[in-house]
């Protein structure tokens, strides 16, 4: 009975056993299938990386564009400003250009007149200083431009009073001005920049009174008399280094520059000239100012650090204003 008792229990237990077994089985994965599994995972998330990459390479190059067409933008602007204000109170008789330009060297300058202030005759020149009232030392005759005038002895004409009262207001600044020499038969204009301090002085009586103003710097040569002259004026220079927009004002140095804008590649200014029509990449001092029908000023600038870096160029069509006045005048004729 025992062995019958043992004997009919063992096919019970080995079928539960294999029962169990092949649940566990069927409820597990097989290698096969955890490989199918990972290589649809792998595809699936390619997909989406692929696509969140091209998102994102367009996402970032639209912000290249935009903060370029902004930075661009704004610098154009201020220089369209001023560009159309070229010119203003300058002496348009004597044909000095109240813009220059050169689209190698990515600089451009706007000049303007100061309206205290006139232009005056070069008397005569004496180390730093340049007499601008009476004869030259040593001589009581002194061309008309040069004689001193009507008011009583020992004060200034009233030309020089303006002057006088503008360079005391300066505290001690320099101010800019150009000499300028007229042509004469086959000599050409010659225009040079000097800086002039605050500091006017004057000496002798009756017609030997003179007046001078002293120079930052010496002058440079072939000034003296024939007809030159002292030109009072405002400058803005714009010039790209680098990447950046500098702008320096009246004779502020390369390093006292400001920047004006980030991220700018290249400036470039292209004249239309008429009488007769003409066009030009660069403009000197001595113009031909009255000529200019319109000016196109283009500013390449890239992205402003940030996003993809995609130049952008911009142009601008300017007329300055004072050009009509400048024709008037029947000057800039080559």
């Amino acid at each position: 009975m025992a062995t019958r008792f043992c004997t009919g229990q063992t096919p019970i237990t080995r079928r539960s056993a294999v029962n169990n077994f092949q649940t566990a089985r069927t409820a597990g994965f097989t290698l096969v299938e955890l490989l199918v599994a990972m290589g649809l995972f792998l595809v699936v998330l390619t997909i989406a990386f692929n696509a969140f990459s091209s998102s994102n390479k367009l996402v970032e190059a639209d912000t290249g564009r935009v903060m370029a067409s902004q930075n661009v933008q704004s610098a154009l602007d201020i220089l369209n400003a001023d560009i159309r204000q070229a010119g203003e109170d300058l002496s348009l008789n004597i044909g000095v250009s109240g813009l220059t330009f050169d689209s190698a060297t990515k600089t451009l300058s706007v000049r303007r007149g100061i309206a205290a202030l006139n232009r005056v005759p070069v008397c005569a020149i004496s180390g730093n200083n340049i007499q601008i009232v009476g004869p030259p030392v040593g001589s009581t005759v002194s061309t008309n431009a040069c004689t001193y005038a009507t008011p009583p002895t020992g004060t200034d004409p009233v030309n020089i009073v303006a002057w006088r009262s503008y360079f005391t207001a300066l505290n001690g600044q320099p101010q800019m001005a150009l000499l300028y020499r007229p042509a004469s038969g086959s000599t050409p204009v010659k225009i040079d920049v000097v800086g002039i301090t605050t500091v006017l002085s004057s000496s002798g009586t009756g017609s030997s009174y003179r007046v001078s103003v002293s120079l930052s710097g010496a002058p440079p040569s072939g000034y003296s008399g024939n007809g030159s002259l002292l030109v009072p004026i405002e400058q803005r220079q714009y010039k790209v280094v680098g990447s950046d927009l500098m702008l320096a004002l009246n004779l502020q140095t390369a390093t006292e520059a400001q920047a004006v804008a980030y991220g700018i590649t290249d400036l470039s200014a292209v004249a239309t000239l008429v009488n007769p029509p003409a066009t030009v990449n660069s403009l000197a001092a001595d113009g031909p100012w009255a000529r200019i029908r319109s000016v196109d000023v283009t500013l390449t600038s890239g992205s402003a650090g940030q996003g993809t870096n995609k130049p952008r160029a911009l142009t601008a069509t300017v007329f300055p204003r004072n050009i009509e006045q400048a024709r008037s005048a029947g000057t800039g004729t080559p």
